[in-house]
């Protein structure tokens, strides 16, 4: 195999092109770079590159602008310019078309999945997120982790999907968590605060990670769960010297200078959460109008088990604006709020179909629906998610690709981060049971649950990705008024670019409508499951607002201004 790695060294990137990091080809006992550029907001690859990796014949027809990949029998055609390409004679839609730029035929990169996939000779797989081409079996285990200080200590929470056995190294001034795998997938690593951890970082060699330690650091407790559901969690309470004292040797902290091996076996790969869609009842029937905040609702959900693991009955799915709020509008007049409106339409059909989910739009027609009164919808009805859907716009009629937020609470100030943090009083019902009732102020409802609307948020992103163009900056926070006062997960998608004449076009289309529907309910089905497996976890104390890698500011263009 390192033969053919070798033959990946590429010269000569185009000028007129952006330079990309370069992904990571891991294959069994190897991991080698390969060149990506990035145009128009896609990520692409040399073609000649996967060629020669695969030992595929590659025949460029100039004539006719054609390409055709084969190994034996097997055939892939493409043509400049078209995103369908040719396998075996089955047509596949790419993100992007095959392009020439210097001399050299560059293809997006979910040609490796869709195409490229069906001729190779190997298993492959892509991890846009973390730049991963993964050739034949390999482990690459994805890898969440979350810090959060406190006033002595610090919890790091690590978990791995599927369960991977690790052994934690401590070094002067640094902790390395190293997994035994071929290579991680980390889909979240939020920032180190305070005096006990300086910083967390990916150490791709190891492979794993390097949590660099700060002064207010003395010594280090484990816990290891059990693995649940093919996903395994490590928590790391970091502590200082006054916590270790308080805690004593019988709390089983590492002293300085320890080394702990964890030999956990890996569990079974889990079929994949889109995989174990399961009956639910029979939707409630369809709202004809939304209730209006305050009052009563012919749907009103029944008292619930409380008993009961946590699980997804009702979502409410947010069309942004309506009536005489337009929202943006495109170049050939499209309005934004007639796109979210057949999206979320869409939306609610394959949720209730699929999931069997009780699903309430805010709106049903064009109608104007104030901002607060969108969120009042979702929590008048006990929702248990919240979904807003828009479409961006900018100045730039080049700005392209879906982006996904959830709230930012920077701006409430130390009084939502209070709320955040605190326990939910719980009140004694009929039956014996315990309900949480949250009694908050409006702008602190959503501050309770941004960590878990961070996690939805990162789940959207990812299988987005993996169907419509993203924009550069596609997972963020800012403080729109719309998610504010949701009392549960709540995450705004922005489609695409309603400005862009190109997205304007895919915004109105059947076909990418229903990728976006696709995105969001495979992101539905891994948040349910990650919710039913947290009564089996301990209390992680998630840090609300870490941010997620690359995760940026606020958008710099909003043109609508009901998002």
């Amino acid at each position: 195999m390192s033969s053919l790695f070798a033959l990946l060294a590429l010269s000569g990137l185009a000028t007129a092109q952006s330079p990309a990091p370069p992904l990571t080809l891991v294959s069994p006992g190897a991991r080698q770079p390969l060149e990506s550029i990035e145009a128009e907001g896609r990520r692409l690859v040399p073609l000649r590159a996967l060629a020669s990796l695969f030992q595929l014949d590659l025949r460029d027809d100039t004539a006719t602008g054609t390409l055709a990949l084969r190994s034996g029998e097997q055939e892939v055609l493409l043509t400049a310019g078209e995103r369908l390409v040719s396998v075996d004679g089955r047509l596949v839609s790419l993100g992007s078309s095959p392009r020439q730029i210097g001399g050299r035929w560059w293809v997006p990169l979910d040609f490796i999945n869709r195409a490229l996939s069906a001729i190779a000779d190997r298993r492959l797989e892509v991890r846009p997120r973390s730049g991963l081409v993964l050739i034949g079996e390999v482990d690459v285990p994805r890898v969440a982790a979350r810090y959060r200080p406190r006033a002595r200590t610090g919890r790091l929470s690590v978990e791995t999907t599927p369960g991977t056995a690790h052994r934690i190294i401590e070094e002067p001034g640094r902790l390395r968590i190293r997994f035994e795998a071929d290579a991680i997938d980390v889909v979240r690593l939020s920032p180190a605060r305070g005096e006990i951890v300086r910083s967390i970082e990916v150490d791709a060699d190891l492979p794993g990670l390097t949590v660099e330690l700060g002064p207010a650091f003395d010594s280090f407790r484990v816990t290891q769960p059990t693995a649940a559901g093919g996903e395994a969690r490590l928590v790391l309470d970091l502590l200082s010297a006054d916590a270790a004292a308080s805690a004593g040797t019988a709390g089983g902290a590492a002293r300085p200078g320890a080394e702990r091996a964890s030999a956990g076996t890996r569990p079974a790969r889990p079929a994949g959460p889109a995989a174990r869609a399961r009956p639910g009842a029979s939707p409630a029937p369809r709202p004809g109008d939304a209730p209006r905040p305050g009052g009563d609702s012919p749907d009103a959900e029944a008292l619930p088990d409380f008993a009961a693991a946590p699980t997804i009955r009702t979502i409410v799915v947010d069309a942004g604006h309506g009536g005489t709020d337009e929202g943006a509008h495109g170049p050939d007049g499209t309005l934004e709020k007639n796109v979210t409106l057949g999206v979320a339409r869409r939306l609610r059909a394959a949720l209730e179909a699929r999931l069997g989910a009780r699903v309430i739009l805010t709106r049903t027609g064009d109608t104007v629906v104030p901002i607060d009164e969108r969120a009042s919808i979702a929590n008048n009805n006990k929702a248990d998610l919240f979904i807003s859907l828009h479409a961006n716009s900018s100045r730039s009629v080049t700005r392209r690709g879906a982006e996904v937020f959830y709230l930012s609470i920077d701006e409430y100030g130390a009084e939502a981060r209070e709320v955040a943090e605190r326990e939910a009083p719980l009140l004694s019902v009929v039956g014996g049971g315990a309900r949480e009732i949250d009694i908050v102020e409006w702008e602190m409802a959503q501050a309770r649950h941004v960590d878990r609307s961070a996690r939805l948020a990162e789940l959207v992103e990812d299988e987005l990705r993996q169907r419509v163009p993203m924009s550069p900056r596609a997972i963020q926070q800012a403080p729109f008024r719309v998610l504010v006062g949701a009392n549960m997960p709540a995450v705004l998608v922005e489609m695409g670019f309603i400005s862009n004449p190109d997205q304007e076009r895919q915004l109105t289309a059947a076909s990418f409508q229903n990728e976006v529907v696709d995105a969001v309910i495979a992101a539905v089905l891994r948040f349910r499951d990650y919710l039913e497996r947290l009564p089996s976890m301990p209390d992680d104390d998630e840090a609300v607002g870490d941010a997620a890698t690359g995760m940026g500011d606020a958008p710099a263009s909003q043109a609508s201004g009901q998002s």
